[in-house]
């Protein structure tokens, strides 16, 4: 089992999506490193086998740990980005992830939607240009896009949800622009 699981490790590792592992991976490896703890516990520790299967189970419940990190952070970031996470090669725990995170982002759009409609991706986002007099770092604007990093004196437009946020604290001020609304 120690040989699947750093291959799988290792695929992982060196690929930006998620390798295809058994439905039933995560439950025999539970299986093997609670038959590692119970063998090791069993041995002496002072003797040559006893060290050996001590490691083993470190290193094998550290590769375990970070390939469910990296297996979750790519699920989450497919999702995130609104891409269907194809659920073959996901492991069974891994699929009833993918089902309640795909319901609760699916939720959370639709909430605050009047009378069922959904929202519109095309809505305009009003702009507003400013000047900054501190330096920002990236922002999501209200219309769900990246804005800067800003150093200070920077010139942008922003969304004016955003940029009346900062103006109002002190980090940006309007700059009236012929065509675009200024914020007072």
């Amino acid at each position: 089992m120690y040989g699947e699981l750093y291959r799988a490790w290792k695929a992982e590792k060196s690929s930006s999506i998620t390798q295809p592992l058994p439905s039933d991976f995560y439950r025999r490896t539970d299986v093997y490193l609670q038959s590692l703890r119970e063998e090791a516990n069993s041995r002496e520790a002072h003797t040559v086998q006893g060290r050996i299967l001590a490691k083993e189970k470190i290193v094998a419940e550290r590769l375990l740990l970070e390939l469910r990190e990296m297996r979750l952070r790519k699920i989450i970031e497919s999702a995130k980005g609104g891409n269907t996470v194809i659920s073959d090669g996901l492991t069974n725990e891994e699929q009833d992830l993918v089902k309640t995170l795909g319901n609760s982002i699916a939720s959370f759009k639709n909430r605050n939607v009047p009378s069922g409609q959904p929202p519109s991706p095309d809505l305009e986002t009003e702009l507003v240009v400013v000047r900054f007099l501190q330096d920002i770092p990236e922002i999501v604007g209200v219309d769900l896009k990246i804005y800067g990093p800003y150093k200070k004196e920077d010139v942008g437009s922003l969304p004016s949800q955003n940029a009346e946020g900062l103006i109002k604290q002190g980090a940006a001020k309007p700059i009236d622009v012929g065509g675009i609304q200024q914020i007072t």
